[in-house]
């Protein structure tokens, strides 16, 4: 199992519902945009598409952060303005 926090910044109302509706699902364990979750690492890769499916990339940011950096599957990405900005999480 993977522990990961979750972030965002999302402009509109509505895409905010559908991203949130899907990370509450995931767990009980969060404050307004900020979510702490345990998931097995192999689903990191779909999430990250899901929430990314639901979002604007001209509008909405999102960070995707391991709170366990020494994990070999850690994984971060953050995905800005543009959609194009990455990074990994050691």
């Amino acid at each position: 199992m993977a522990r990961i926090l979750i972030g965002y910044d999302i402009h509109e109302n509505a895409r905010r519902r559908r991203v949130l509706k899907l990370l509450r699902a995931l767990t009980p364990c969060y404050q307004k945009s900020f979510f702490d979750c345990e998931i097995p690492a192999s689903e990191l890769p779909a999430l990250f598409a899901q929430l990314t499916a639901l979002m604007n990339p001209e509008e909405d940011a999102l960070i995707i952060a391991s709170l366990y950096p020494g994990h070999e599957t850690s994984l971060g990405q953050r995905w800005t303005h543009g959609g194009e900005s990455l990074f990994l999480v050691n």
